[in-house]
Order: structure tokens, then sequence, then C-alpha cells
């Protein structure tokens, strides 16, 4: 099961945005929504959210993940600052639970204490499995926004976890 990141092309912009739309339509439970206004508004929420992703981090990676040649999710990386800055990381819903985030954000920690910086990433609070995650990896709430936590993990922080193979 070979896993691997590589860097975002122009034809992955379709698998992007329904990676998106899928997670935002999982997390605002849209399956709720009245079905006449769900996609419009979906497409509405995916769209803002990258455009506020390239606004606040201009110079981040773009990455799509990849596990035994397919695509099955997608990062963005910003280590242009004093820290590193997750600041997305979304995996297929078939493929969560696998392993795969553990071991890229493990991956992505180490490369950032090879250079002696901090990670941060923000995590929802209606996400409490990944801030789980998030904590077991090492990483601690250093501020709560009421909507999201902002966690970071140093140079030194040990995860509670053995990422697998």
């Amino acid at each position: 099961m070979p896993l691997f990141v590589r860097p975002a092309l122009p034809q992955d912009e379709q698998f992007v945005y329904e990676l998106a739309w899928q997670v935002m339509h999982d997390q605002l439970h849209a399956w709720r929504w009245d079905p006449n206004i769900r996609h419009a508004l979906l497409d509405l929420q995916v769209r803002s959210k990258r455009n506020a992703y390239a606004a606040a981090h201009p110079h981040a990676d773009y990455a799509i993940i990849m596990l035994d040649d397919q695509p099955v999710g997608h990062m963005i990386i910003d280590r242009s600052g004093e820290f590193y800055d997750l600041v997305d990381i979304s995996i297929l819903p078939k493929h969560r639970g696998a392993g795969i985030g553990t071991r890229l954000i493990l991956a992505l920690s180490m490369e950032a204490e090879m250079v002696h910086k901090n990670v941060r990433l923000y995590v929802s609070i209606s996400n409490p499995r990944a801030a789980d995650l998030y904590r077991r990896l090492g990483f601690r709430v250093i501020q709560d926004l009421e909507t999201d936590l902002l966690m970071e993990r140093t140079p030194g922080d040990r995860a509670k976890v053995i990422a697998a193979p």
C-alpha cells in the first residue's frame, strides 16, 4: 500500500473540488437542507473556503495524497512563516481511520522539527475525532476560538501513537 504525496496539478481540480464538497456536506449536515438550495449553498461554501485559504496563505503548497496510485486526499501546507501551518488535510471517507492522516502529520512534524519550527493547525470543534487525533500526535490547544481550536506541536513534543507502516 504505497502512500505518497505529490504536488497538485491543474487536472486535479475536479477531484479537489469534489473532496471539499463531500467534506463540507458532512461537516454542515447538508443532507438536512432543502434539496432545492443544497447544491448552490455547498458550492458557495466550497469556493469561499478555497478563496479564503488562497488569500490567507499565498505561498502555501497544495498536494494530492496518493494511495496505490489513486488520489485519496488533499493537503495544503504553508511553510513560509515562522511556523508550519497545516492549512487543510482532507481524506476521502472510505480511507479515513486507516492511518493515512497519522502518517502524513507525523512526517510533516518531523520535517518541521528538522528546521526547528512548530506546526500549527485549526480544527473545528464539530470535528472531535480530528482534535483527538491531533492530541495523540502531540498537538496541544493554544487558543479556543469558540468554533475552532488553534493547536500547535513544538519540536520535541512526543506523539502517543506510532504510525502504521
